[in-house]
């Protein structure tokens, strides 16, 4: 490699330096050159200028002007002595028409249009009214003319002679002048074609310096070049990764030791075959073609690249397919030609080892399925007879005189049902508290101190079992009301609580608030001090963890499954607090949550406290006639909370069966259905069977007013409008069959309250509270899931024209939307199915856009709120 970087530094090097002399020379040869040509074309010119005196013969000319003046001033004399004799006058014109002639030459000549001569007598020989004007139509006149002018012409040519001889002597001077000026510069400029030609011979004597010493440096870079290549083959020969050399058109020019390996072929016979017959790639006939590809593979998962490399097939020569991982590169050969390098790797062993650890991950996420369905189930199968203890002690509550004691423990019973209730449900939330997954808490309004209260009221019969004293310590200034997660904060206080009774055995246990107040907020400081068995140094920590318990015989003495402390560690983290503890062996431990929480806004009032009780309802067999199964589970849900019992049917036939043959105490009538639609239903149920004249209240999503005439006149009782409220729903049960009064037909619509754009917050809210976080994420995730698949399903029908088929699957959708408090989804759904009815098409594409956003937004708002909620079209 030593020699591999001497190399390519040398000839960095020697490229810059052969640049620097290169560049130089070339400015020199061009200054040299354009001088040389500057002083060749200095000198042809002034040779030329020489060559153009001599050949006009100007001083001849200029000598020759004043002859023919002299001999035209003769031949005037002669002729005006003489006037008879024609033939002097012809003479005259000849001469005449000599003189003329040389001077329109001698006007027109370049090299003599400067000389004095010609210019001094334009203005007497040519100018408007000159000699020239005057005396050339007398000569072009008869001959009596002629003679008339004769007399004048004479005395003119006499002043004319003078003249030319005066300009003729001083333009032969000028030329003398002339001559020797241009014989100097021509002098001047032979001497610098002189020099010019030495500085060139220089400069060839320098271009002959600098070939001799390149010519060594070449040398020297030939030498170095050749170890480089050397060295490089050796590096490129003892690789271990196969790399294969082809032209542009895939066909194999040279290849490595490692590449013979690799496919079990001789260098000999691999050189002339193609590429492809070594490496394949799905969806490609050639391999530099899905190398070339813009997502490098294709259409492949980009799951194939690994580092810049695509995953192909190789093929050996006994016939094999091996796993290989390719990465081209483009360059050009010695002669410019352009070529790919492809380095192949062999990845057989890697793909085994992935595919052990993939096997692996799928075992354990089945094992964690597995878990997951067992909680859930043994959940639901706890919840069941719970909700059953809840119920009657609630009814027995609202439906019987009860004295003091009486009323103290059906209430301890009532708060000891919704305790094991909410540890069921901290046991399905457990994993979440540990993934902190804990945003699906909703916050509400309570007082601290009055859930220490309740707390405190409720654990009292199991501290008196055990001989302790339970005490809580009220702060002497009032304590504001708090807007947080009110479950986070009981779960906490009731671990706490709970723990220090079980490990106290005729003691005490202490509950003390302190708190401070600053700004908005409020720090709550709660110490729960007991006088038990203690806990060692050494476990203080350890105590923490889920499902731990401090020894066999420890744990042996008291029951638990070591849930409790993990539980309250993780719900004090989730509100942004922490719990410490101090304990001695023997003596007693001291366990503090210590948290701060917003204090609720002025004229928000303790949730807990402000809903007043629930309309006396015994337990009912109820039908719930609904297609939508998210609709049907909620409702189902709600009833089974109360202690009715619940029957379903999926559409309206299956609802006429059942209410034929069985007396229900309430039917909950979905209006929009397959098979047959709730009015019908509803019809045929009024006309015979069992449940003829039960109360029908109808369940719709439509809250349009016009709607209630038909909806009554089919035989409801009433109609319930989507979403449902816990409140609403127990008090239509209220009104229609609490102790047997039946309401008649023709009452109005039970419209909810105005809904927000994404969520209807006071269903969403009691949704959340009756149903748990976790049975709501799990809704959401189905009816999100629903929606975005039934997208395309309604562009589909709008475009095939099925626009009652459309109204139909928006209004199923829309309902279920509404159900848990949607209302974004289910107001954009509603939009559709007035528009499917009335066949508008440009509203039906501006509500599928409108679905398509609103997907998204309710995906972020319940993703804000800590539902783990995924659906691709809102991803």
């Amino acid at each position: 490699m030593s020699l591999f970087n001497e190399a390519l530094e040398e000839t960095r090097t020697t490229r810059a330096a052969q640049r620097v002399r290169n560049l130089i020379l070339v400015v020199v040869g061009l200054v040299t050159v354009a001088a040389t040509a500057y002083v060749f074309t200095d000198i042809d010119h002034q040779l030329e200028r020489s060559s153009s005196v001599d050949s006009d013969n100007v001083t001849w000319s200029v000598a020759q002007v004043e002859v023919d003046t002299l001999k035209l001033q003769r031949a005037v004399s002669q002729a005006l002595a003489h006037p008879d004799d024609t033939s002097r006058l012809e003479a005259v014109r000849l001469l005449f028409d000599i003189f003329y002639s040389r001077f329109n030459i001698m006007a027109r000549s370049d090299q003599m249009a400067a000389l004095p001569i010609n210019h001094e007598l334009r203005e007497e020989l040519w100018a408007p009214g000159a000699f020239f004007e005057r005396i050339t139509p007398v000569m072009d006149g008869p001959d009596k003319g002629l003679v008339t002018a004769l007399p004048s012409l004479d005395v003119e040519m006499q002043i004319m002679a003078d003249d030319v001889r005066h300009h003729v002597v001083s333009s032969l001077q000028d030329l003398i002048v002339t001559g020797d000026a241009r014989r100097h510069e021509l002098r001047k400029s032979l001497q610098v074609f002189a020099a010019a030609a030495l500085a060139l011979m220089g400069v060839l004597a320098g271009f002959a310096l600098v070939i001799v010493l390149q010519n060594r440096a070449q040398q020297r870079r030939s030498e170095t070049t050749e170890r480089a290549v050397h060295n490089l083959r050796a590096t490129i020969e003892n690789s271990l990764d196969a790399v294969v050399v082809a032209d542009m058109s895939g066909t194999i020019t040279e290849c490595n030791r490692s590449a013979e390996t690799l496919f079990g072929l001789t260098r000999d016979i691999a050189r002339g075959r193609r590429l492809s017959d070594l490496l394949a790639k799905d969806g490609f006939d050639d391999p530099l073609a899905a190398l070339h590809h813009p997502r490098r593979g294709g259409g492949g998962s980009e799951a194939d690249l690994l580092d810049g490399r695509i995953q192909m097939t190789g093929r050996h020569a006994d016939g094999r397919d091996l796993p290989v991982e390719v990465a081209l590169t483009q360059a050009k050969g010695a002669g410019g030609e352009p070529m790919s390098i492809a380095f192949i790797r062999d990845i057989s062993e890697r793909i085994e080892r992935e595919e052990s650890l993939r096997r692996a991950r799928n075992d354990a996420l089945k094992g964690e399925e597995a878990k997951s369905r067992f909680l859930a189930v043994m959940s639901h199968e706890m919840r069941t007879p719970l909700n059953g203890l809840i119920a009657a002690a609630e009814l027995m509550q609202n439906s019987t005189t009860l004295d003091q004691r009486q009323s103290w423990l059906s209430e301890i019973v009532l708060s000891c049902g919704w305790a094991a209730l909410d540890q069921v449900n901290n046991v399905l939330e457990l994993t979440r508290l540990g993934n902190d997954q804990t945003g699906s808490y909703v916050a509400s309004v309570f007082s601290p101190v009055q859930v220490i209260r309740d707390l405190m009221l409720q654990n009292q019969p199991q501290a008196t079992k055990r001989g302790n004293l339970l005490h809580f310590e009220e702060p002497q200034t009032a304590v504001p009301l708090v807007n947080a997660p009110r479950q986070l904060f009981l779960r906490v206080l009731y671990n706490l609580i709970g723990n220090a009774i079980k490990f106290t055995d005729g003691g005490a246990v202490t509950v003390t608030l302190s708190t401070e107040v600053s700004g908005g907020s409020i720090r709550l400081v709660v110490s729960v001090i007991d006088t038990g068995i203690g806990i060692a140094e050494a476990d203080l920590e350890r105590i923490f963890h889920n499902f731990e318990t401090l020894d066999a015989s420890y744990a042996r003495m008291r029951e638990g499954t070591g849930l409790g402390l993990g539980i309250a560690k993780l719900s004090a983290e989730a509100m942004g607090g922490e719990i410490r503890v101090e304990s001695q062996l023997g003596k007693g431990t001291t366990f503090t949550l210590d948290v701060t929480l917003p204090i609720a806004e002025s004229g928000q009032q303790d949730s807990a406290r402000t809903e007043g009780p629930l309309p006396e309802t015994r337990a009912l067999s109820i039908l719930v006639v609904e297609d939508n199964p998210i609709n049907s589970l909620l409702l189902t849900e709600m009833l089974r909370l109360r202690g009715h019992t619940v029957a379903n049917a999926v559409d309206g036939l299956e609802a006429v069966e059942q209410a034929g043959r069985a007396t229900f105490d309430l039917i909950l009538m979905d209006i929009s259905m397959p098979r047959m639609d709730g009015l019908d239903a509803t019809r045929n149920i009024r006309k015979e069977g069992a449940s003829r004249d039960v109360p029908i209240i109808g369940v719709t999503a439509n809250a349009s007013p016009d709607k209630l005439p038909e909806f009554l006149g089919a035989g409801m009782n009433d109609v319930l409008v989507k979403p449902i409220t816990r409140g609403a729903l127990m008090n239509i049960i209220d009104q229609h069959v609490s102790a047997g009064r039946h309401r008649p037909v023709g009452m109005s619509l039970a419209v909810p309250a105005e809904q927000s754009p994404v969520l209807n917050a006071d269903v969403f809210t009691e949704t959340l509270e009756e149903m748990g976080s976790a049975f709501v994420e799990s809704l959401a995730g189905k009816l999100l899931a629903e929606t975005a698949s039934v997208i395309d399903h309604l562009r589909d029908l709008a475009t095939t024209g099925s626009f009652s088929e459309a109204a139909k699957a928006a209004h199923k959708t829309a309902g279920a939307a509404a159900a848990i408090g949607l209302s974004g989804l289910y107001n954009t759904l509603s939009a559709y199915e007035r528009a499917a009815l009335a066949a508008d098409r440009a509203t039906i594409d501006r509500c599928l856009g409108d679905l398509r956003e609103m997907l998204p937004r309710t995906v972020a708002v319940l993703r804000e709120k800590g539902f783990a909620v995924f659906v691709q079209a809102g991803d």
